[in-house]
């Protein structure tokens, strides 16, 4: 029989999830590039206000690691806790039923009538 044991003091549900989007790269192969669906992605996760890190893919030099990652594959794309999720449409449903705002607690609700 195994035991979980909750990792730094939290469980499971509790931590960040660890998430990292790739987006494609502007002219000069570093900063980021001007794709809409990439700047999409990043306003809803900065805005659902969770901790995520950006990486550029210069579409030119495309890393190998990275065609391993998702083969075929053009940014934007997102890594959540480790699994490669690719259609833009999917990843938006995806991020809106993951990272769902808070409930409200019932001292909130009746705050909110005064």
């Amino acid at each position: 029989m195994a035991l979980s044991m909750p990792l730094n003091g939290l469980k499971e549900e509790d931590k960040e999830p660890l998430i990292e989007l790739f987006v494609k790269a502007g002219s000069d192969g570093e900063s980021i590039g001007n794709c809409p669906f990439s700047q999409r992605l990043f306003m809803i996760l900065w805005l659902k206000g969770v901790v995520f890190s950006v990486t550029t893919v210069d579409l030119k030099r495309k890393p190998a690691d990275l065609q391993n990652l998702a083969p075929g594959t053009h940014p934007p794309f997102i890594t959540f806790n480790s699994e490669v999720k690719t259609d833009v449409n999917k990843i938006e449903e995806f991020l809106e039923e993951v990272l769902c705002p808070p409930k409200r607690s019932i001292l909130d609700r009746s705050l909110m009538k005064l």
